[in-house]
C-alpha cells in the first residue's frame, strides 16, 4: 500500500508499507531522511561510499517517487487512488540482508578517523542530542545542525583551529549542547511564570528581593526582567531595552551589548545594531568558535580542562571560583558526545 504519495515536489514524503513479511509485522520503503537510514527499512539511494556516509533525501525520494510510478503502470486502474490501500496483485521478493564487507566498513572509518577537519557527521549529533519530533524545536535543531555540517561552519571551525583534533570538537559541541538545550534554544527566553524560576536564574541578584516584588515586577515581563538581570553590565544601558535585546542568543547563548558588538566584528556582522541577527545559526556559530579561541578553550580541551572551558563559556573567565551554570550537566554532555563519537568508530 502506499503511505503520503505525491508526484509533487514538497511533502508528504512518499513511501510503501510491504505487508506479511514473515518474522517482521511489516517493513517502510521511503527515502533516506535526515541522513540516516531506518533499521528494519529499504531506503532506495545511489551508492554510497561507506556506512557513515550520507544519502541524498531528493535523489532518494525520487527513486521511491520512480517505484511507486511503476507499480502504478503494473497495477493498470487497479492502482488504488488514495494512500494507504492495498495494490493488488502486488508483491516484494527480499533476498537477505544488507550487508557491508569488512573491508569497506575499515575503509570508510579510516577515511574518516584521523580527519576532524571533516568535523562531526550529522548522524552523530543525532546520537548525542536526538531531533525533536516536530514543531518550533526541531526546526532550531535542523538550522544549528545545518550550520554545524555545512563547508561554511566547518571552514569556521577551522579557521578558529576547533577542527584540530576530536578532543577540541566534542568539548565545543558539548558546551553548545548544554547552552541550547540539546540545540533546541536559539534565543534565551525572559518569559517567566514563578518566582521560584527566576531565584533559581539569578540566586544573588534576587536575594535581596521579596517575592512579591519579583511576581509584581518581573513575572511574564520579559523586557523588565531583561533590564533588571543585564542591565547595567555587560556593555547594556540600564533603564533601556538592552537587556532584552542582547539576551543570551546563539550557539553560545552570547550575552550582552559588549560580547554583541566584539562577535559581531569578528562575524563581520552587526550584532550591535541588529541583535536579532544571532538568531541565524551560522552567524551564531561564527560567533561562538570567536569566543571559544579568544578564550584560551583550544587548550584547554586539549588538556581536557572542562572545568575551564565552562567557566571561560559561561562565565567569562577560565579561572574564576564561580562555577558554570550547570557545571555537572556540562561535563554529563561532554561524555554523551564522546560516547557518540567513539562508537562512530571517529577517534579509530
Amino acid at each position: 500500500m502506499t503511505i503520503g504519495y505525491t508526484g509533487a515536489k514538497t511533502p508528504p514524503k512518499p513511501g510503501l508499507e510491504l505487508l506479511k513479511t514473515n518474522k517482521r509485522t511489516e517493513i517502510l520503503i521511503h527515502p533516506g531522511v535526515n541522513f540516516l537510514s531506518s533499521v528494519g527499512c529499504i531506503n532506495p539511494t545511489k551508492k554510497v561510499s561507506g556506512p557513515l556516509s550520507d544519502m541524498d533525501f531528493t535523489e532518494s525520494r525520487t527513486r521511491v517517487i520512480a517505484l511507486i510510478d511503476d507499480l502504478k503502470t503494473f497495477a493498470g486502474g487497479g492502482f488504488p487512488k488514495s494512500n494507504g490501500k492495498r495494490i493488488p496483485n502486488a508483491s516484494v521478493v527480499v533476498e537477505g540482508e544488507p550487508v557491508l564487507s569488512t573491508e569497506s566498513v575499515e575503509s570508510v572509518l579510516e577515511a574518516v578517523a584521523g580527519d576532524p577537519n571533516k568535523g562531526l557527521p550529522a548522524a552523530v549529533f543525532q546520537k548525542f542530542a536526538p531531533r525533536p519530533a516536530s514543531g518550533s524545536k526541531r526546526t532550531i535543531y535542523d538550522g544549528y545542525i545545518g550550520a554545524f555540517t555545512s563547508d561554511k561552519g566547518l571552514k569556521a571551525l577551522g579557521d578558529h583551529g576547533v577542527c584540530n583534533n576530536y578532543d577540541r570538537l566534542m568539548h565545543f559541541f558539548a558546551q553548545a549542547a548544554m547552552e541550547t538545550g540539546g540545540f533546541t534554544l536559539i534565543r534565551e527566553s525572559l518569559t517567566y511564570t514563578t518566582v521560584a524560576a527566576i531565584r533559581n536564574a539569578w540566586r544573588s541578584r534576587a536575594a535581596g528581593k521579596t517575592d512579591q516584588w519579583i511576581g509584581d515586577n518581573l513575572l511574564r515581563k520579559p523586557q523588565a526582567l531583561g533590564d533588571w538581570a543585564y542591565g547595567g553590565r555587560m556593555g547594556n544601558v540600564k533603564g533601556t531595552l538592552d537587556g532584552f535585546n542582547f539576551r543570551g542568543g546563539g550557539t553560545f547563548q552570547t550575552t550582552g551589548r559588549d560580547a554583541y558588538t566584539a562577535k559581531g566584528k569578528l562575524a563581520k556582522v552587526d550584532l550591535a545594531n541588529h541583535p536579532e541577527l544571532i538568531e541565524d545559526p551560522q552567524t551564531s556559530l561564527l560567533a561562538a568558535c570567536a569566543e571559544w579561541k579568544g578564550s584560551g578553550c583550544n587548550a584547554f580541551a586539549d588538556a581536557g580542562l572542562i572545568k575551564k572551558i565552562s567557566r571561560a563559556i559561561n562565565v567569562g573567565n577560565a579561572n574564576s571560583a564561580t562555577q558554570a551554570n550547570g557545571e555537572a550537566d556540562r561535563i554529563a554532555w561532554h561524555e554523551k558526545v564522546f560516547k557518540a563519537v567513539k562508537n562512530a568508530g571517529l577517534l579509530g
